[in-house]
């Protein structure tokens, strides 16, 4: 087992990235967050996965520092292709200020170029650059490969912070070796799942028993990559096994694997070497890249449209390729609790009371 001296420490950091705003803003703005691939909606069903509409996020900001922004639910969002078709967005009745291309075969398309257009209540429109899939968009993703891992990590016992070493896997995706001697920019993005037990719910005859649990902030950091030539593995992740209840009863994570034009990657690197600043006094992010423009007001206008290669491919822990046995300490850690005065409420009983993610009953749609 390859083992590492590191030593980690958790600061407060935020999981909400930001665009982009100026320091001296004099004028209102916009974020308009957004990309196309060539996966339909049902195509992603295949992988498998919950499936994919398009989405364009669309908020306005006008503060000097931008700590909080307001999300923009009445514009109009549309999508033009150089054939002459165009696609309406529909406002989610879910998250304020999405909106949605409910089309289930729309995808980009080589030889075709997008462009992505917003316009406000009030008349301001705003358009992007026109866009096209990257040269080399047919790819498939590689085989994963994982490698065991212990880390050292402080850990609290008693108060005090210890130094444990804590098992864990680095997986990576194997790259697949190129037959040309082109530049290709990668980012991968991950939408984790995993189960929890209530592991007392006899005691209180709970039928909420075992859920699927999904979280938007975990695993939520992207991963950049530029390869020429391909036939080398990239790492995605580390996954703690020991302690870490999401690998007791199964763990999965569907990885997306983007190939991007060089504005789209240069975008990504720019907002992942500001948010790679640090310090907790660092400024936040500003002045990155944007396609798009304002054509009939002096707003300000941030973000990217994309339109990007994706295939994608779901991996999932399986013990049986560890060394070790992962041990569930689940139970034990309720059984200590089983005493405690008042109603018995929490997740030991009920699965849905997890406080660790959106926990529900229902498996996904997939899952048989």
């Amino acid at each position: 087992m390859k083992k590492t001296g590191i030593l980690f420490l958790v600061f407060l950091t935020s999981c909400v990235e930001k665009f982009d705003f100026n320091i001296t803003r004099e004028n209102e703005g916009v974020v308009i967050e957004s990309y196309i691939s060539n996966m339909s909606y049902n195509e992603s069903l295949v992988i498998p996965s919950d499936g994919e509409h398009f989405r364009v996020k669309v908020s306005q900001i006008s503060d000097v520092d931008n700590i909080r922004d307001v999300k923009i639910e009445d514009a109009s969002v549309f999508l033009k292709d150089s054939e002459g078709n165009e696609w309406e967005y529909t406002p989610s009745n879910i998250t304020p200020g999405e909106y949605v291309l409910f089309y289930n075969d729309l995808k980009a398309k080589p030889g075709v170029n997008y462009q992505l257009n917003v316009v406000l209540s009030g008349g301001q429109h705003f358009e992007s650059a026109w866009e096209a899939l990257p040269e080399f968009s047919n790819e498939e993703m590689g085989n994963f490969v994982i490698s065991e891992e212990a880390k050292e990590e402080y850990v609290y016992e008693a108060g005090e912070p210890v130094v444990k070493e804590i098992e864990g896997l680095n997986v990576s995706i194997q790259i697949l070796q190129k037959t040309n001697e082109e530049q290709y920019n990668y980012r991968w993005s991950f939408e984790p799942l995993w189960m929890y037990k209530a592991t007392l719910a006899e005691v209180v005859r709970s039928d909420r028993v075992d859920c699927w649990v999904r979280n938007d902030f975990y695993q939520r950091e992207f991963v950049l990559g530029q390869v020429k030539n391909g036939g080398v593995p990239k790492e995605l992740f580390y996954l703690q096994t020991k302690g870490n209840e999401k690998a007791f009863l199964y763990f999965s994570t569907l990885v997306n694997q983007d190939i991007l034009s060089d504005g789209y990657y240069n975008f990504w690197k720019e907002l992942e070497s500001q948010k790679n600043k640090g310090g907790l006094f660092d400024q936040p992010p500003f002045g990155l890249s944007t396609n798009f423009k304002a054509t009939n007001s002096d707003w300000t206008v941030n973000g990217y449209f994309g339109v990007v290669a994706r295939s994608g491919k779901r991996w999932t822990l399986d013990p049986k390729e560890l060394s070790y046995i992962i041990k569930n300490t689940t139970y034990d850690t309720c059984l200590l609790r089983i005493n405690e005065p008042g109603p018995k409420v929490d997740q030991c009983y009920f699965c849905d009371a997890y406080n660790m993610g959106d926990a529900t009953i229902t498996p996904p749609n997939w899952w048989e």
